[in-house]
């Protein structure tokens, strides 16, 4: 009995389940699953889309909702539990999206990103920055005075965009801004701290990602996360190596759990993993979610 063409099948459906397996990309995985630190339930926080670990209160989260609200931000606790609440005097709110963190000297500031446009009509968008309140335990209001904030304007090179994501990194000094609404989002940055009415801002790179909701890059400039409302996507830097070389490798889709429009992501401040929260429409829960890095 002649075996060759059954071995010959055998072979070929060998060389072809390889080729199959070799199509899949393997992927590092350096988080573990989200756990809940705690529910969002404070009335006045039901479309939280920025979220950041503070730098200057260990433990504690800033947020603040999306557009329809006042220019205000909010000092949440480990548990989700509302703290504080600080308003920017003489500031208007269209449309806040996400925050980021810019350090000078022993200084941390926050950076209120102005930058949602669902219908991509606004000829420029804003970003405030203003020092990183102290809080001190048991005052629940603070506001925050003209002369304390410091206004920047933002021009896109190539017409009106809708962005959720936005983060300035310590290494090469620039703010970087994501779109959302692409089919392949477009990545812009500009040198933040210059003296002049309106930055344009400048496009650097391209992602193979839409609908992206928020992001956020370590304190050391070392790693970047990118999200949508199904995905994380991590990139680990090379060196310091420039943030469009970064982008053009494919990110590495980590564990998220999706949650109820959910926008906001943050890195921890010690390394320790990531952290999302998501919106409570129609009186939907939202949680305070810790995604641990493996091995801490």
């Amino acid at each position: 009995m002649n075996n060759m063409p059954h071995c010959r099948r055998l072979l070929f459906g060998f060389i072809a389940l390889t080729l199959f397996l070799m199509s899949f990309q393997v992927l590092d995985i350096y988080f573990e699953k989200g756990r809940r630190l705690g529910e969002l339930v404070d009335a006045e926080l039901e479309e939280v889309s920025g979220l950041l670990a503070s730098r200057s209160n260990e433990g504690y989260f800033w947020v603040h909702n999306d557009s329809g609200d006042e220019a205000r931000f909010f000092l949440l606790d480990s548990t989700a539990q509302k703290k504080a609440t600080y308003y920017l005097q003489g500031v208007k709110a269209v449309d806040w999206e996400d925050m980021g963190y810019l350090t000078l000297g022993d200084k941390h500031y926050l950076l209120l990103g102005d930058i949602g446009d669902n219908g991509a009509r606004r000829p420029f968008v804003q970003v405030h920055m203003v020092e990183e309140p102290v809080y001190r335990a048991g005052k629940m209001v603070d506001t925050i005075a003209p002369s304390a904030i410091k206004t920047y304007s933002l021009r896109y090179p190539d017409g009106a965009r809708d962005a959720e994501s936005l983060f300035y990194d310590p290494i090469d000094q620039q703010l970087y801004i994501i779109s959302k609404r692409d089919l392949q989002a477009q990545v812009y940055r500009t040198p933040l701290l210059q003296a002049q009415d309106t930055l344009v801002l400048q496009r650097c790179a391209t992602l193979p990602y839409t609908f992206l909701t928020g992001a956020d890059i370590a304190q050391d400039g070392s790693e970047v996360l990118v999200k949508d409302l199904l995905h994380v996507y991590y990139w680990k830097r090379q060196g310091k190596e420039p943030l469009p070389a970064l982008f053009a490798r494919k990110g590495e889709e980590q564990p998220y759990e999706p949650e109820t429009q959910g926008e906001a992501i943050a890195f921890g401040t010690r390394g320790e993993g990531y952290y999302t929260l998501g919106e409570r429409p129609f009186g939907l829960s939202a949680y305070l979610m810790a995604y641990a890095r493996r091995g801490n």
